[in-house]
């Protein structure tokens, strides 16, 4: 071996490591990648099938829910809603606020006609803090009451039915009730009562809050719930028909979900702490109660898409059909000792 070979061995031996090493490393990194990448495309496939499965399940749920029917039956209480919520809006925009003007009046007459008294006012005597929680109790569930009796018709197959109609008649009691405080405008007793007028201009110089009576709980306890929830109404002047009322009587007439004592209690309950707390007149609960017997009259003897005499107005789904039979087979079954069988 002569001396450059010897001198550049060395280097040749550290240029073979070099060259090693960095091929392991590409080795390395290639595997690496490979394995990134599958790992990539097993968690794309996985995250396709459980999406696949997400899409059939919710599919096959909602598949059961007859879609132009839950329209249909909302479609009352969407318009109230919507109506409800931009009720000062149309006011205005329409000119009917400048036509009907609230009425104070005729009310308090209707009521001396027909009790010969003022019944909010002889209550209000008896005012006391239990008295005011235990009138407070129906005013607060009847906000949440349309849903958690909605719930209820839901809870049970059998009186799933049941829902539409309860929607249905719901939403057009709220809308014409509605529509009657629109176009006739009506102040509540805590109003009339307190409402003090300029005698030049006949402008309102002072009045009560909103609350009404429910002002001394929010005073007692120290919060303004009733004062929160009635100074944001666009409704001030709606005080005939009474929807407090309304709301409890759709329930008995729907389907009470203890009994029809129950939801009968319920009535006489809203209707005692609507009178206690200064919000209604008597002639407003009995103008309530007769707007929902009218909806329900009309839902069940006028005319329903949801309720109908006719069978033929039935989907086939519901109507259990059996095969007609002819005479060869009942006299086979007479010949074998069978009783012949009555098609349906």
């Amino acid at each position: 071996m002569s001396f450059v070979q010897k001198m550049a061995e060395p280097l040749i031996i550290k240029l073979q490591e070099t060259h090693d090493t960095s091929k392991g490393k590409t080795l390395t990194w290639n595997s690496l990648l490979n394995t990134l990448h599958k790992a990539a495309d097993g968690y794309v496939k996985r995250k396709r099938v459980e999406a696949n499965e997400m899409y059939h399940f919710y599919k096959s749920a909602f598949s059961c829910i007859p879609i132009r029917t839950v329209v249909c039956a909302a479609i009352p209480f969407a318009i109230y809603v919507l109506f409800f919520r931009y009720y000062a809006l149309i006011r205005e925009w329409s000119g009917v606020a400048e036509i009907s003007k609230p009425n104070i009046s005729i009310l308090p007459w209707l009521e001396e006609m027909v009790f010969q008294c003022q019944p909010h006012r002889i209550l209000a005597k008896f005012a006391h803090p239990i008295l005011d929680f235990i009138a407070a109790i129906p005013y607060l569930v009847h906000f949440p009451l349309p849903v958690l009796f909605g719930l209820y018709l839901l809870a049970d197959k059998r009186r799933r039915p049941l829902i539409y109609t309860f929607v249905w008649c719901a939403g057009w009691v709220n809308l014409s009730a509605l529509c009657i405080q629109f176009f006739f405008p009506t102040a509540p007793p805590w109003f009339a009562d307190s409402a003090v007028f300029n005698k030049d201009d006949g402008k309102l110089i002072s009045v009560s809050p909103n609350e009404a009576g429910f002002q001394r709980l929010d005073a007692r306890l120290g919060v303004t719930i009733f004062h929160s929830i009635y100074s944001k109404s666009p409704v001030m002047f709606g005080a005939m028909p009474s929807l407090h009322v309304a709301w409890p009587m759709i329930i008995l007439m729907s389907r009470p979900w203890v009994n029809k004592k129950f939801a009968a209690f319920h009535v006489c309950w809203i209707t005692w702490a609507a009178l206690y707390s200064n919000h209604h007149y008597g002639v407003d609960a009995m103008a309530g109660i007769l707007l929902v017997v009218l909806v329900f009259f009309m839902e069940k003897r006028v005319w329903s898409p949801f309720r109908s005499n006719n069978r033929s107005s039935i989907p086939a789904h519901t109507v259990s059909r059996t095969p007609a039979r002819s005479h060869s087979d009942s006299s086979l079954d007479r010949s074998m000792g069978k009783e012949p069988m009555l098609s349906a």
